[in-house]
């Protein structure tokens, strides 16, 4: 499978997960996979924003794992960050990493 194909894969199974443990979360991918300059070792960059007024570790954990599996599965890093939506777009001001995020994210 050559890596394009091999990235289609990968975002097809990134998204089903997260659908099935978080159906109301919004996936924005980051980094140089969404620059189109990743390389066959980079890893995947994931913002997961979480619906709810407060996050538990075994909210992180039901999506964390499951993503954990298919980096075992396919020799892929998947590097998530998981958040509450409602702290990541009420920030006061914006760090780096949001303004980064905003700018070059895409939306899976």
């Amino acid at each position: 499978m050559d890596y394009n194909k091999w990235k289609i894969y990968e975002t097809k199974q990134i998204r089903e997960i997260i659908r099935r443990v978080a159906p109301t979360a919004k996936t924005i991918l980051y980094g140089s996979q969404a620059r189109n300059e990743a390389r066959s070792d980079s890893d995947i960059d994931l913002l997961i924003l979480l619906d709810g007024e407060k996050m538990t570790l075994k909210d992180e954990e039901s999506i964390t794992l499951p993503l954990y599996e298919l980096e075992l599965k396919t020799g892929v890093s998947i590097s998530p960050i998981v958040t509450l939506k409602k702290l990541w777009e009420n920030r006061p001001f914006p760090p780096p990493f949001y303004i980064n995020v905003t700018n070059e994210g895409v939306v899976l």
